[in-house]
């Protein structure tokens, strides 16, 4: 396999040195919302259509131990733009923004990149360009547009749309562009068209695990339809699926395909079809695979999201990474090792993890943490094999799963493993000590 010298040099363990624009790759994010680990064909669900993106796993690499960072959309995209987890922010950056802390955008566009964010925000509430370091902003009237759009196109065509623009315009690169669409976020409602496809479509229960089985009977007990409402959901991804290979082409026709990272992953899990304001969100059919729990937790089901990798001649094609556990909190840190930018790897709580993506067999050495931005919510770690909750002083149960042999979360060996549980205990009481006495944010419910 050939690396750009570059980063051959990282890998070997030196320092990286800085390469020229016309050496570093491309960069295109495309980051769904609320879609499950089992959402795409590639990924074992049963019914859904997803040719594009199973084609993209084909090309790359596909993760199977890939973490989230936070039980909804803003803590997830605080630790992707920044590489620090939410719970370190005194000041909840949907509505405050990220303060002093650098952003993966700001780097890069120092380091030569043409920068563009399209679709959805959530990280503060100022969105002019040049907004942490990047260029071309877009995402305000996404629903507008989109409802303007002909039947047969999803909910997140215009942001693609919008997007592909940007990287025609800078061909030329290096550029790096986030794409973070709207599906599967509720409202799940695609154009009756895009849903027709989906008419022969009957769930049956049996098809699916039980934590999928327990979604079904809460549908049906409040007299929901399950069939309509996965067709519904799994005609919302494949529209997205259809917008992905549209952009792929875009790549293709334009002659960058080859000097282009491509990566493709969720914000959570999917939503449980629980709604924040009561009842039941019929449509809201995501599918977590065998994992536990959903978006607002932190159980498997919440934060284990698919992600792919493609990055022809770089990244191993037909790959299923099944041994490595990497995370959100990481993308900084890796991009910046894969594009030569320096920073000092103790600011920040991610790791990089570009040999991981070039296939090397490495041990993770930062433990995951989780934490909502409350002094009284809940913690949880990974690290190695094991996952530890630690319950609030009021109430819940310390919990602790291994998470190899038990990806489902079913058996909690807290009361047989004493010693790991004292260790995991110290590490999180150590990181929360690191944290902010209190927190000012608003009641984040996206």
């Amino acid at each position: 396999m050939r690396l750009l010298p570059f980063l051959a040099a990282c890998l070997l363990g030196g320092v990286c040195e800085s390469a020229s624009a016309a050496d570093k790759p491309n960069v295109v994010f495309i980051l769904a919302d609320d879609l499950g680990y089992g959402d795409l064909k590639c990924y074992a669900h049963p019914h859904a259509k997803t040719p594009n993106l199973d084609k993209l796993a084909e090309q790359g690499t596909r993760f199977t131990q890939y973490y989230s960072n936070g039980a909804t959309c803003c803590p997830a995209r605080t630790a992707l733009m920044t590489g620090k987890f939410c719970a370190t922010y005194k000041e909840y950056p949907a509505d405050f923004g990220f303060g002093k802390q650098v952003t993966v955008t700001e780097l890069l566009k120092k380091a030569g990149y043409h920068t563009g964010h399209f679709g959805k925000w959530h990280i503060g509430q100022v969105t002019k360009p040049g907004t942490y370091g990047i260029d071309t902003i877009s995402g305000a009237e996404d629903g507008i547009r989109a409802a303007k759009r002909a039947g047969t196109s999803g909910r997140d065509a215009p942001i693609f749309d919008e997007a592909m623009k940007f990287i025609e315009k800078n061909k030329a690169g290096p550029f790096y562009v986030n794409i973070w669409g709207h599906i599967s976020h509720n409202p799940v409602n695609p154009a009756q068209a895009l849903v027709d496809r989906w008419k022969s479509l009957t769930v049956k229960p049996v098809d699916f695990p039980p934590q999928m089985r327990e979604k079904f009977a809460l549908v049906e007990g409040a007299k929901g339809d399950i069939s309509d409402g996965m067709r519904r959901y799994l005609a919302d991804v494949e529209s997205l699926d259809a917008d992905v290979g549209r952009l792929l082409k875009k790549l293709d026709d334009l002659g960058l395909s080859k000097k282009t990272i491509v990566v493709f992953s969720s914000d959570q899990g999917a939503d449980m079809t629980h709604a924040a304001g009561g009842g039941l969100r019929f449509n809201q059919m995501g599918y977590n695979g065998p994992h536990r729990g959903g978006k607002h937790t932190f159980f498997e089901g919440g934060q284990r999201v698919p992600f792919i990798v493609r990055w022809p001649g770089h990244v191993a094609a037909k790959a299923v990474n099944e041994k490595s556990v990497v995370s959100g909190i990481d993308w900084l840190p890796t991009l910046c090792g894969i594009t030569g930018v320096k920073i000092a790897a103790a600011d920040f709580d991610g790791e990089d993890v570009s040999g991981v993506w070039l296939g090397k067999d490495r041990e993770r050495t930062k433990p995951l943490f989780w934490k909502t931005n409350n002094v009284r919510s809940e913690m949880v770690v990974r690290d190695g094999p094991w996952k530890l909750f630690e319950p609030t002083k009021k109430k819940g149960e310390r919990e602790l799963f291994h998470i190899p042999t038990d990806p489902a979360e079913k058996v909690n060996v807290a009361e047989k493993n004493p010693a790991v549980v004292a260790q995991l205990k110290a590490k999180i009481a150590k990181w929360n000590a690191t944290l902010p006495k209190e927190y000012t944010k608003s009641d984040d419910k996206d």
